[in-house]
């Protein structure tokens, strides 16, 4: 929360200074898991700012930037961690952009390469490559803010990692949601285990490319790329979310190397 990080900058005024804003990957509730909290365990030395929200899509995002923007300004962080695009990507955004095969197909001017079958019978790729866009575009207006308040201040994106179609929603005692992918792909024909992998990762890859993009002309910006961490389904807790066992994974494995050296 604000107040105490304001009140531990004050107290010590020497150690490094994280904001963390994003998404359920930074905070999952109700178990101290998330990404958030594995790279905290890391970095000892380091007051986070915890702004994660669960389930926070594009539209949640803007609300809150005039936030995020006060903070950047104050405190001047030596590291901006973000965690953006996945419910815009493979979340609830999902059923936007699925189609049947039989459905029309317009790829638009995206520079998809080759596109598998099952991607270019099943994903409506204009649409998807507007979602991108978008994605790309909520991450911009951070870098605008730490352009104009904290140039200094290093800004770190992630890609996830390939997710599971298992139709394993998220569960807290008698609540549960429905899951995000499976069910999805399930309604336009896209049953096949296999073809549903395919294009999951095919959606991964697509949101990684514009990352890269993005990043490489950009200064003081980072993309942690934790493509292929979690190999099995068994290190997934839903259809989207890791167990504690694979956060830790993808923070020790990838995001330990990208902050040694800022964090501490």
């Amino acid at each position: 929360m604000l107040p105490e990080f304001d009140k531990a900058v004050g107290k010590h005024k020497d150690a490094a200074r994280a904001l963390c804003f994003g998404d359920s990957w930074f905070q999952y509730p109700p178990h101290p898991t998330d990404l958030n909290k594995q790279i905290a365990k890391l970095f000892k030395g380091t007051l986070f700012l915890r702004e994660g929200v669960a389930g926070r899509d594009s539209a949640m995002w803007k609300r809150a930037l005039p936030r995020i923007q006060r903070e950047i300004g104050t405190y001047r962080f030596h590291a901006i961690l973000l965690s953006t695009g996945g419910n815009d990507i493979v979340g609830s955004e999902l059923s936007e952009y699925v189609k049947t095969a039989s459905q029309p197909q317009s790829p638009g001017d995206f520079p998809w390469g080759e596109i598998p079958v099952a991607v270019f019978d099943h994903i409506r790729l204009e649409t998807f490559g507007l979602a991108l866009r978008y994605a790309v575009n909520d991450i911009k207006e951070v870098v605008q803010f730490r352009d104009l308040y904290s140039p200094e201040s290093i800004i770190y994106v992630h890609n996830y990692d390939y997710i599971w179609p298992s139709g394993i929603g998220y569960k807290l005692g008698p609540f549960k949601m429905e899951p995000w992918v499976k069910p999805y792909l399930d309604d336009v024909g896209l049953t096949d285990k296999n073809a549903q992998r395919v294009v999951t990762h095919w959606l991964i890859d697509q949101f990684t490319r514009e990352l890269k993009a993005f990043v490489s002309q950009r200064a003081n910006m980072v993309l942690v790329d934790s493509r292929g961490a979690l190999k099995t389904q068994s290190q997934w807790e839903n259809e989207i979310h890791p167990t504690a066992k694979g956060f830790e994974t993808i923070a020790r494995r990838f995001w330990k190397p990208a902050l040694s050296g800022v964090l501490r």
